[in-house]
């Protein structure tokens, strides 16, 4: 559905048509002028076309622009060069007798607008590396074994280690992940991860960062949602993190999340090397959070949305949307919709009672942080077609687990922060398609998942603690 935030979004891609046309009407001017061939009513036409369509970008732009999630003063200069740009390209479409002026102020202006917004986009020195960054670079290449001292007293050998992690390990990894989208050029969510104080402050949604707990530090667990999660760190399409860096960022939350240098003395033997670099945490085959991944299956949400779907009453969609409940299409053509209920103020029961009329179409329904009680999710017994279903944060119980069991199609069920305990556990066994659940913050053991597991070994359950099982030579693996 074609929404504002949506139109927003198109920026980046209409922004191009108009840098295209507009730099295609510029080259025809000189190759008129070189060959003498008379262009002026396709270079009339071109420059006029490239202002409409500068205008038309500007205000996807303005939209955009309102989600604050960039940087505002390059974001003021970005737009106002963006609206001159589009002005000189009217004006050089209105005059021909001086038409060299304004074209080759439209030029030059473009090119400014262009740069800031690809400072926006890509981040500050995406094109041309500085040497702030070279030397961040040659910085993180330096071993714990180059920074360590050996003195030596009456006790024997002493390692004097000086580390800085979060300067020599931790930041290049937000650098060449993170920064592109939380910096001060760009923040999404409200988040930059630039600096100390940012990162600790969080963003829109709050902290990010729990030191020496990162089961509860956004900062990491996002990492580990699947790529198909809205919330999954980085977004799909992006340069994804490595098992490694993951490691990495989850061992320097666990060690205190220290911004600062760090001294250790550590007594040596002669037969013990140091080993420089970061270990990575003790881990057990046997561990019920570290789950060898296999090849799955096509799932069923995939196999449905081939199949032909009725469309939904337009009247209700239309009432729902009055609730600021966003409902989206899950792939183009196709009738079937994904309801997010994160925007709607004044949650009530008839609220969520108004999706009856199209039960059939929701595939995924997100109630995240909403009151939502067990009594309201008994309607979602006719919900044939739901594939996903988010309840993180609501009021839910175990009595919700054994009502959702008749659920043919859940294949992705997200618990976090509930107060569903062993006993709700015990339902999810029952569930045919269930492959995914997420227990974070919640009241469920290591016990109670254990015996889930013993009844259901193909269910993949996260509890938002990173765990590198050794691989296993019986297994193929798959890297996601």
């Amino acid at each position: 559905m074609l929404n504002i935030e949506t139109i927003g979004r198109l920026h980046p891609l209409l922004v191009h048509l108009p840098i295209g046309v507009l730099l295609f009407a510029a080259a025809l001017m000189v190759f008129g002028r070189i060959t003498r061939a008379d262009l002026g009513a396709a270079v009339s036409f071109a420059w006029g076309a490239g202002a409409f369509m500068a205008f038309l970008s500007c205000g996807a732009g303005w939209l955009l622009a309102r989600s604050g999630d960039y940087d505002a003063d390059m974001v003021q200069v970005h737009q106002w060069t963006g609206l001159l740009t589009a002005g000189l390209g009217t004006l050089t479409f209105l005059v021909r007798k001086y038409r060299w002026l304004p074209a080759s102020a439209t030029v030059m202006v473009l090119s400014i607008a262009g740069h800031y917004g690809g400072n926006l986009t890509h981040g500050e020195g995406y094109l041309f590396s500085n040497e702030e960054a070279s030397s961040s670079a040659e910085e993180s290449a330096k071993t714990l074994e180059e920074q360590a001292l050996v003195v030596s007293d009456s006790t024997g050998k002493k390692v004097i280690r000086r580390s800085f992690m979060y300067r020599d390990q931790v930041i290049p990894v937000f650098k060449a992940k993170c920064y592109s989208c939380h910096s001060a050029a760009k923040k999404k969510g409200g988040l930059r991860l630039d600096t100390e104080a940012f990162i600790r402050k969080g963003g829109k949604n709050g902290s990010v960062l729990t030191a020496g707990n990162p089961a509860k530090s956004k900062l990491f667990t996002y990492l580990l949602l699947p790529e198909g999660d809205d919330r999954h760190m980085p977004p799909k399409g992006k340069l994804q993190l490595t098992r490694q860096q993951i490691a990495l960022v989850q061992t320097w939350i666990q060690r205190g999340a220290s911004f600062k240098e760090e001294i250790e003395v550590i007594q040596q033997s002669d037969d013990d090397p140091l080993v420089a670099g970061i270990p990575l945490l003790p881990l057990t085959a046997d561990s019920t959070e570290g789950v060898v991944i296999e090849p799955e299956k096509p799932d069923f949400e995939t196999t449905l949305l081939s199949r032909p779907m009725n469309a939904p009453d337009q009247q209700i969609l239309l009432k729902l949307k009055e609730q600021q409940v966003s409902l989206t299409k899950m792939s183009p053509g196709a009738e079937y919709l994904s309801a997010n209920f994160v925007n709607t103020r004044d949650f009530k029961p008839e609220t969520f009672q108004a999706l009856q009329g199209i039960q059939n179409q929701v595939v995924r329904l997100r109630l995240t942080g909403q009151p939502v009680q067990d009594s309201d999710l008994k309607q979602l017994a006719q919900f044939k077609n739901l594939t996903r279903l988010n309840l993180e944060n609501t009021k839910i119980t175990d009595r919700s687990l054994e009502l959702l069991a008749t659920l043919p199609s859940l294949e992705h069920l997200n618990l976090y922060g509930t107060a569903v305990t062993d006993t709700g556990l015990a339902q999810l066994a029952a569930y045919p398609n269930l492959k995914v659940v997420y227990l974070w913050q919640t009241k469920a053991t290591p016990e109670g998942i254990k015996r889930l597991l013993k009844a259901r070994p193909d269910l993949k359950i996260e509890t938002g603690i990173q765990q590198l099982a050794a691989p296993d030579t019986n297994k193929v693996l798959s890297k996601k």
